[in-house]
C-alpha cells in the first residue's frame, strides 16, 4: 500500500517577501508593497483555510479580530467585577457631604429662627405633610 507523500507534507504558509526596511533614511522610495496570495472574495471562504493548507491573510485578519474582541470582553469583564458597587466614588461621596452640610446648615438656621429642635422640624414636616399624626 503506497502512501502519497503529498498528504503527509505539512503545509507551508506562503508569505510575501518584502525587502527589508531601512530606517532613518530620506532618500528612500516607499517600496511597493508585495501582494498578497490569492485574496478570499467572501468572509464565508475566509473563515477556514483552504483545502491546500494555505492561510489567507483575510484568514489572519478574522481571527485577530477574534482575539481582540476576546481581551476586550475580558478586560470589560475585570473592570466591572473591581469596579465600585452602586456609585461609591470618592466624587459622589464628595457632592453628597456637601448636599449633607447644606442641609445640617439650614436645620440650624430653622431651628435657630423658630425654636424647634431638628427632630421636631422632622415631626412637624410629617405631620404638615399627612404622612404621620405626632399629635
Amino acid at each position: 500500500m503506497a502512501e502519497n507523500p503529498s498528504l503527509l507534507k505539512k503545509p507551508e504558509l506562503k508569505r510575501p517577501e518584502a525587502p527589508p526596511k531601512r530606517l532613518f533614511e530620506e532618500s528612500q522610495q516607499p517600496a511597493a508593497a508585495a501582494q498578497p496570495v490569492a485574496a478570499t472574495p467572501s468572509a464565508a471562504q475566509a473563515a477556514e483555510p483552504s483545502t491546500t493548507g494555505e492561510v489567507t491573510i483575510e484568514y489572519q485578519r478574522q481571527r485577530a479580530k477574534e482575539m481582540r474582541q476576546y481581551f476586550q470582553d475580558r478586560k470589560l469583564e475585570a473592570q466591572v467585577k473591581k469596579g465600585p458597587l452602586f456609585g461609591w466614588t470618592p466624587a459622589n461621596e464628595i457632592g453628597n457631604g456637601r448636599w449633607v452640610m447644606f442641609g445640617v446648615f439650614v436645620g440650624l438656621l430653622t431651628e435657630f429662627a423658630t425654636g424647634v429642635d431638628f427632630p421636631g422640624q422632622v415631626g412637624l414636616l410629617l405631620t404638615y405633610l399627612g404622612i404621620v399624626d405626632l399629635d
